[in-house]
């Protein structure tokens, strides 16, 4: 029967390929099958990285892949249909959609990776049979949280019912750590719809929870713009682990967040002050507006502080022209990292550096750590490169960028 099957999918192929030479459909099928192959020993000593990377070329392959994955979607190793399974879900709309059928029969696996698998894969797919929305429907009160986890997920996508998204943000509490890992991947590609329910979790949950929260709005990046405010306070808040969790997110999340950021640059609490520079960094370029604001602060903080606020206005670049005087006192500083981080941070703001490139050739040449003295020789070798893109845009205007408004 399945011989059958596999030779009508393999004239399906050969239809859907039409314009393709025979030759070069061969060499890809067979290619397909090789990796398949190491696909299943990988699998059968549990070799994260070569399955990882067959599968991920498997799913570049696509279509001509499908029929070797369902070749051993009945193997006696659960790994290896647990990894099948996994790649045609990868592979989904339309080359996979063949499999659905296998696919709901493995919601009914002895083992709970294979199950959670196939729920995930027809999620991906936004199957609407009924035979296969039942079997994810059943999966949801499976005895593993880890397969409740990705039966809610692809729940969510097969009906679009927002209980699974409160489901989801229950599981981030649970003692199963693969539960709880599955649920915060799953709720950072929902998105938006679960930033309300995470938000309210982050502000008022557990410790534990609120830092696995973070984490899963964190994946989110700019889609957990709904969130800043209630993070901005967070900041505030006496524990200082769900605090830094809280400046993680709002570091992804670019320039919605400077202006709150900027803000608290004045807070009363040092940890406070000292995340926010960090966020602020995180964000980098989009921050601008608050480097001036930072590069007051060069002269009133020291130690890890000011390595991280010498960091942070690297990470702002070319707009952090105020800081650029600070930043060539601090090459004088006692402390080699710090001297270090300075140079790189002149050499990121690049040929808007006046003044500086002196000094960091005083440094090339006299400090005492080798390392320091590289990263001089570094930052004024990267001054001079965009000096010379000026001046070369200036005396050959062609060459210049062409702004994207006047892009055909």
């Amino acid at each position: 029967m399945r011989i059958g099957r596999l030779s009508w999918l393999a004239l399906l192929s050969v239809a859907l390929w039409g314009g393709v030479p025979k030759a070069t459909l061969a060499a890809e099928v067979e290619s397909a099958r090789e990796i398949v192959s190491r696909l299943v020993s990988a699998s059968r000593i549990y070799d994260k990285r070569q399955m990882r990377t067959a599968s991920d070329r498997l799913v570049k392959i696509g279509a001509a892949a499908v029929p070797g994955l369902m070749s051993v979607l009945d193997d006696v190793d659960d790994n290896v249909r647990w990894q099948a399974i996994a790649a045609l879900g990868r592979i989904g709309r339309p080359a996979a959609t063949v499999s659905i059928s296998e696919m709901t029969d493995a919601c009914a696996d002895l083992d709970a990776d294979v199950r959670g698998a196939a729920a995930v894969a027809l999620g991906r797919m936004r199957v609407k049979r009924v035979a296969a929305v039942r079997a994810v429907g059943l999966l949801r009160r499976d005895e593993q949280p880890m397969v409740r986890a990705d039966a809610w997920w692809a729940w969510w996508r097969v009906t679009g019912d927002r209980k699974a998204i409160s489901e989801l943000v229950e599981l981030l509490s649970s003692k199963d750590w693969l539960a709880s890992s599955h649920a915060s991947q799953h709720l950072s590609t929902v998105g938006s719809p679960a930033v309300k329910l995470l938000a309210e979790k982050m502000i008022a949950g557990p410790p534990r929870d609120r830092r696995q929260v973070a984490e899963t709005l964190r994946r989110m990046g700019p889609r957990a713009v709904t969130a800043i405010p209630g993070l901005l306070g967070v900041l505030d808040g006496e524990d200082r682990h769900v605090a830094a969790a809280a400046a993680r997110v709002l570091g992804a999340q670019g320039a919605a967040a400077v202006n709150g950021l900027r803000e608290r640059l004045d807070a009363s609490q040092p940890h406070t002050r000292s995340l926010v520079v960090v966020a602020l960094g995180e964000i980098g370029p989009p921050a601008s507006s608050a480097a001036g604001k930072l590069a007051r602060r060069l002269e009133s903080v020291d130690g890890r502080d000011l390595l991280q606020l010498v960091t942070a206005l690297g990470r702002i670049g070319s707009k952090a022209t105020a800081a650029v005087p600070g930043l060539v006192a601090i090459l004088k500083h006692s402390h080699r990292d710090t001297r270090g981080a300075a140079c790189e941070a002149l050499g990121r703001i690049g040929s808007a550096t006046h003044g500086a490139t002196e000094a960091l050739a005083a440094v090339a040449e006299r400090d005492p750590a080798d390392f320091v003295r590289r990263a001089a020789r570094r930052a004024n070798a990267e001054i001079t490169r965009q000096r010379a893109n000026q001046v070369d845009a200036k005396l050959n205007p062609e060459t210049r960028p062409v702004p994207d408004d006047l892009r055909e």
